[in-house]
């Protein structure tokens, strides 16, 4: 069984010499503690300090001079290098405290807030409060690195804006989801207020309204959801719309993202087509969709295609490659070699396209297409990170 990974933050603060015993009570573990945050929003005092580090030695580590919300952030980000599994906050303040973990914490992290003599929440902290406070943090941290995005010429931009993020310019500081992380779920450690944070720069950078946002939930199907309808039970991969007032976006991380985009109709999608959606031919649904709703033509149809794992890079089970052979037998390549085959996805992708009628020079798969997992500078990757890893989108919609 693998030992579970524990860290401690103590709100110094809020203990006089009086806590010493509740606080080494507290201190107490019946688990290896690999990180110990001391936070203080002055000087940690001796005997907080002193009682930590005679526990746990070298993995003290102080922050003094911070206030409480940006303290706790830290006291986060540290405890997320160390990959800590499980951590106890120890405070006096248990009530506030708590709201704080629930706006930091994913249940990705197992967390407990231990209060030695409860204090009372001051009447106007609630949870709303505590999170609009850090809502307000968020905003106000400067990234380390300019938000990038990547565009095609291949869509017209004075009807259309459209892009794919990078992973730079964002606020996630974990290793594989370092910056500019778009997707939040329960698995992964960013909280969802830093996730907004990273859209919402996102959104200032390429002048769209975050607020109207619609980013497919990449369940690896095959449907593709029309804004204003409602949105099937199961999860989609795909988002389209003739709305000039929204934007279509859809994540990837290997996987390919898709962008349509009709100069006609004025009509466009985001489709998250990995090799089981691709399989399913999500791509040309996505066709059939703009035209059954729209009224398409897929040769007015302008499709570019993301950041992707490449032909080189991604080897695919032997068993498995008679799916990519069916729709294109070119999509399968090093069959002889030793080991698994390679699999071109964004060939299947360009021949489901062209079967249903798109034209060929209205595919651009080359322009935004850097390979995730050659390119760790610009590009999220699962293939080459591992978990946890982040997600870029692709996005687009209609010029007001």
């Amino acid at each position: 069984m693998t030992k579970m990974s524990v860290g401690i933050v103590l709100f110094s603060d809020d203990f006089e010499e009086s806590d010493r015993d509740g606080v080494a009570r507290a201190l107490d573990q019946d688990k290896a503690v690999n990180l110990c945050v001391l936070l203080a929003s002055g000087t940690v005092p001796d005997f907080i300090s002193g009682t930590a580090r005679d526990k746990f030695q070298d993995k003290v580590f102080e922050i003094p001079n911070i206030d409480f919300i940006s303290g706790f952030h830290l006291a986060k980000e540290k405890h997320d290098s160390a990959m800590c599994q499980e951590i106890k906050v120890i405070c006096k303040r248990g009530k506030e405290v708590d709201f704080l973990c629930q706006v930091f914490f994913t249940p990705a992290i197992q967390w407990n807030v231990v209060s030695i003599g409860e204090r009372k929440v001051p009447q106007n902290e609630t949870l709303e409060t505590i999170t609009e406070k850090v809502k307000d943090y968020f905003s106000n941290l400067k990234a380390t690195d300019e938000i990038k995005f990547l565009q095609s010429s291949l869509i017209p931009d004075d009807v259309f804006f459209h892009g794919f993020s990078t992973r730079t310019g964002g606020l996630s500081t974990i290793p594989g989801m370092k910056s500019l992380n778009m997707i939040y779920t329960t698995a992964k450690r960013d909280p969802r207020l830093l996730i907004q944070e990273n859209r919402r720069r996102l959104a200032i950078k390429a002048k769209f309204d975050v607020e109207t946002l619609y980013v497919a939930k990449a369940v690896h199907g095959n449907t593709v959801y029309e804004i204003g309808m409602d949105p099937p039970e199961d999860g989609y991969d795909g988002v389209t719309s003739n709305k000039n007032d929204v934007t279509c976006a859809a994540p990837g991380a290997d996987c390919v993202i898709i962008l349509f985009a009709d100069p006609v109709k004025r009509a466009f999608a985001a489709v998250h087509s990995g090799w089981k959606g691709t399989v399913l031919k999500i791509p040309a649904i996505a066709v059939q969709t703009l035209q059954d709703r729209f009224g398409s033509q897929a040769k007015d149809m302008l499709v570019v295609m993301g950041p992707s794992i490449c032909k080189n890079c991604f080897d695919f089970g032997k068993d498995n490659v008679k799916q990519f052979e069916n729709i294109n037998p070119n999509c399968v390549l090093n069959k002889d070699r030793e080991g698994n085959p390679t699999v071109d996805l964004k060939l299947a992708i360009r021949t489901l396209l062209q079967e249903e009628g798109v034209l060929a020079e209205h595919i651009d798969d080359t322009t935004c297409s850097l390979c995730t997992v050659e390119h760790p500078d610009q590009l999220f990757s699962y293939r080459r990170d591992g978990r946890p890893f982040g997600n870029q989108i692709g996005f687009i919609g209609l010029r007001s």
